[in-house]
């Protein structure tokens, strides 16, 4: 089901179902650009954490509060989405993003080489992987998922805490892409 098209200045949305998911009550949000933003993608890609992004690639990658969100010179796709209101509010706030890039960039490093990546599993091997619960998620794996996605930090995790001297090299490459961290378990 796609929904009417939005315009607003600078871009139009609209909602689309999620292909696999035909019953889904959550939508993926399409956003045309009005202008293409192929030149500034290196700028984008300097001011937005925990992304992946390769210079001459055309896209942008990231996760944003559980969203995966894709940026393409023309074009912004983000997943998960739970209405019109959520996305008029996720398309608002990523072209203020842009908007904002375009200003600063002369005050911003641009990215022209490969970030290093850090995912689900880079989280995982830190954790127990005992499935206690004390977190409140069933396993570890889904733990380290909801680390990943944004929606968990990974200091409710306390067996981890308990030995957060041993995992200085994860927490500096999870600050490194943006994630809260902590620096001690007291």
């Amino acid at each position: 089901m796609e929904e009417h098209i939005q315009k607003r200045d600078g871009y139009t949305y609209y909602l689309t179902n999620i292909d696999c998911l035909r019953t889904s009550t959550e939508f993926n949000v399409v956003m045309d650009l009005d202008a293409s933003i192929q030149e500034l993608m290196p700028y984008l890609a300097a001011c937005l954490p925990g992304c992946n992004y390769v210079h001459g690639s055309d896209v942008i990658n990231l996760m944003e509060s559980g969203h995966i969100v894709g940026i393409y010179p023309r074009q912004i796709t983000m997943t998960m989405v739970k209405g019109m209101e959520e996305a008029e509010r996720l398309c608002r706030e990523f072209f203020e993003r842009i908007q904002d890039a375009d200003r600063r960039k002369d005050t911003i490093t641009p990215v022209y080489k490969k970030r290093s990546t850090l995912g689900v599993l880079d989280i995982l091997r830190a954790l127990p992987k005992t499935n206690c619960g004390d977190c409140s998620s069933p396993t570890c794996m889904a733990f380290a998922a909801q680390v990943f996605r944004r929606e968990a930090d990974i200091s409710t995790c306390s067996p981890f805490m308990d030995e957060i001297e041993k995992h200085g090299d994860l927490l500096q490459q999870m600050r490194a892409h943006g994630y809260s961290v902590p620096t001690s378990a007291g």
